[in-house]
């Protein structure tokens, strides 16, 4: 199961005791689907990015921030670090378990719906069902199935994380990239991001992962949707949930050390400059 909200997904599993073959590791990204949803990561990356533009003086600066962004937040880092997670952290049979869990035609199915759903190519389509949900409400069984699913899976409580370290990358890289005499000192920064989000982000992040879960599964009927919720409250789903929810934490933290390492070394490399002149 891979239900992507706007930057992501979320998956999870429990302790781990043995490190995981790279080859087992790789059959078991591609089968659930993570392989194929990082592959939209550049996309939205890239748009989230270009929304901080109007923040920026001038464009030099901007283009500055959007490179090393880029550079550090990618797909390609994505995956290297997930797949690194799961080569020390999880075990080779536990890795061969949730394989075979989602290596059925059922779960396949659900992964092509939710990859199709949740594609850039999907967004205007998504917007407009979204627009009508006030005019077509969904009955409150439908709503409470993907409570539920949220719940079991663990949804928005990965996206939160992600969206906060993400967050947190570009602040700190925003910061840096300024002007020197228009930066606040890391302590200032810190102070401002801990009020940024508000009191009630984790439950608003929720409602719109059930919104997203309405659109991903609106032609999938109630049976099927049970069937299929069940399925990841068996140990090995919850296995994996918790462990790929560990594993996007760890490859975002590991991309946000890098993206703010690019932005220190710009900072030093221009205290030089300014130095010799």
């Amino acid at each position: 199961m891979r239900i992507i909200t706007s930057i992501i997904i979320s998956f999870i599993s429990v302790c781990s005791f043995a490190q995981s073959n790279l080859k087992t590791v790789n059959e078991m990204l591609e089968i659930s689907g993570t392989k194929a949803q990082l592959n939209q990561l550049d996309e939205l990356i890239n748009s989230k990015i270009e929304e901080k533009k109007v923040t920026f003086e001038k464009t030099g600066y901007f283009e500055q921030f959007k490179k090393i962004m880029t550079t550090g937040f990618n797909s390609k880092y994505a995956e290297k670090y997930l797949i690194e997670y799961f080569e020390l952290n999880s075990s080779e049979d536990s890795l061969k378990k949730i394989i075979s869990t989602f290596n059925t035609p059922f779960i396949q199915e659900f992964t092509k719906i939710e990859l199709d759903a949740n594609s850039p190519s999907k967004q205007k389509e998504q917007m407009t069902f979204f627009q009508n949900l006030k005019n077509n409400p969904p009955s409150q069984t439908r709503i409470q199935q993907f409570v539920t699913l949220n719940n079991d899976i663990g949804a928005s409580e990965m996206t939160v994380k992600i969206v906060k370290n993400m967050i947190f990358a570009m602040a700190r890289g925003g910061n840096l990239s300024q002007p020197k005499e228009k930066q606040i000192s890391q302590e200032e920064l810190t102070k401002q991001l801990s009020v940024a989000f508000p009191a009630n982000f984790s439950n608003q992040m929720a409602n719109q992962i059930v919104a997203q879960f309405l659109f991903t599964y609106k032609d999938v009927s109630d049976e099927k949707l049970n069937k299929y919720i069940e399925i990841w409250k068996s140990s090995t789903a919850k296995y994996y949930n918790k462990e790929m929810m560990n594993a996007y934490d760890y490859s975002f933290s590991k991309m946000g050390e890098l993206t703010g390492s690019a932005f220190k070394e710009l900072e030093q490399t221009e205290k030089k400059t300014q130095e010799k002149n």
